[in-house]
């Protein structure tokens, strides 16, 4: 069965008369943020509105602030692109995942993990690394109550994997060329997709163990943000600065007051030349105060960065803790690496040792297949019970019969209609 085109067509046009009410010009909000960005130099003056909203009644802040003393760089900051050290140490890793099958009676998922350590300056080849881990014991596929755990709890678990991978690699080659550069493919400032205090407190305590670990390798962390679109961290700190009094907070109430609509993203790329990068900033929230109080260190810091070309942009985020924010050096040589990884990839400005880490870990349709087909196999082996009887249920075998009735019964209707030979 298709769709019907047909009914669907009238529903794309009343659509398309729909978007001629909706206001996609920016330019009076971009002309606004412009203007706030190059008033933008006084440091005080931030502080102040920033304060401001803090002790309002109004939402909790959610936006960029400068990083604290002296470390602060003035939020108007632009940063040329800088040429990359002559010789570094990339590690990059990335993770993916068979969920568990509630339908299968051996319940079990899969992570696998995938490096790629890229020798910068050297003629050696990269190294290219996976480990795979079958998890099928009933403590880590079910929760406490016994029910089989949901995908978001396995995403949860890949994220641990991911960083502790990372650490270990890091460990392995820190006595490698440096700058020694770990790259997590994805924001440092994560958060746990599950509901459960008790587990939320245990990822976050194992995430935390992993970037001390990368920080005892003495190398530069960083998380690569590759599509930041619906960040607006510092829209609404620029929004703030068109504020005049406190009084005014009430007035507008949405989070990015008389920006609202304007991302970062568009943002930047009207602001950054291909290879500069904006000021490092921290965002304001609960949840990287739960990482400053745990250690000042590791709140995370993050800047934005323009990868792409004069005629394409493309802006990412880079997200750092502040033990790497508070070295210039590091910044300064993590900074010309990413803009040299991405120039490796041509019209595709994405880091290569991140593409090629994704290549390792990423666990298609057929390996998936092959791993049931070992289960199954070591089913046969390890018990009596028929594998069909496992692995289906009796609707699926009705299913199954039903289906081989029905050939059968086309088959004769199809043999009536031609005489018998001989």
């Amino acid at each position: 069965m298709t769709l019907e085109f047909k009914e669907l067509v009238p529903q794309i046009a009343k659509m398309g008369s729909m978007l001629e009410q909706l206001d996609f010009d920016l330019g009076d909000r971009l002309e606004k943020a412009f203007e706030r960005f190059e008033q933008a130099t006084d440091l005080d003056r931030v502080w102040e509105r920033i304060d401001w909203v803090r002790q309002s009644d109004v939402s909790g802040y959610r936006g960029a602030a400068p990083m604290d003393t002296p470390d602060a760089e003035p939020v108007n900051l632009i940063v040329p692109a800088p040429e990359p050290p002559p010789s570094a140490t990339l590690i990059a890793v990335d993770g993916s995942q068979i969920y568990p099958n509630e339908r299968q009676p051996l319940h079990y998922f899969l992570l696998n993990m995938g490096a790629l350590v890229y020798h910068h300056g050297s003629e050696r080849t990269p190294d290219a690394l996976t480990s795979p881990r079958l998890f099928f014991h009933k403590d880590h596929v079910h929760d406490r109550h016994g029910r089989i755990i949901r995908n978001r709890e396995v995403d949860d678990r890949r994220t641990i994997a991911e960083i502790h991978y990372l650490a270990e690699q890091s460990w392995h080659y820190r006595d490698e060329a440096r700058p020694l550069v770990a790259l997590f493919d994805n924001s440092l400032l994560v958060q746990a997709g599950g509901g459960d205090p008790r587990e939320n407190a245990i990822f976050f305590r194992d995430y935390m163990a992993g970037l001390v670990r990368v920080r005892d390798a003495l190398a530069t962390l960083a998380g690569y943000v590759d599509a930041p679109s619906r960040s607006e961290r510092f829209i609404r700190l620029l929004a703030l600065l068109g504020l005049e009094s406190p009084d005014q907070l009430s007035s507008d109430r949405r989070p990015a007051g008389d920006l609202e609509g304007l991302g970062d993203k568009i943002f930047f790329e009207r602001v950054l030349a291909p290879g500069e990068r904006s000021a490092i900033m921290v965002q304001n929230s609960p949840r990287n105060l739960e990482f400053k109080e745990r250690n000042v260190n590791f709140e995370i810091a993050f800047f934005y960065l323009n990868v792409g070309s004069e005629f394409t942009p493309h802006v990412v985020r880079i997200d750092i803790p502040v033990w790497v924010a508070r070295d210039q050096l590091a910044v300064e040589e993590l900074h010309g690496l990413l803009l040299a990884q991405c120039r490796m990839q041509g019209r595709n400005p994405y880091p290569y040792a991140l593409t090629r880490a994704h290549e390792q870990a990423v666990v298609s349709k057929d390996d998936q297949r092959k791993v049931e087909a070992l289960i199954k196999a070591q089913v046969r082996v390890s018990t009596d019970i028929p594998i069909d009887s496992l692995y289906f249920s009796a609707k699926t075998n009705s299913k199954f019969l039903l289906n081989g009735e029905k050939r059968r019964f086309d088959t004769r209707s199809v043999n009536r209609n031609h005489p018998q030979s001989g």
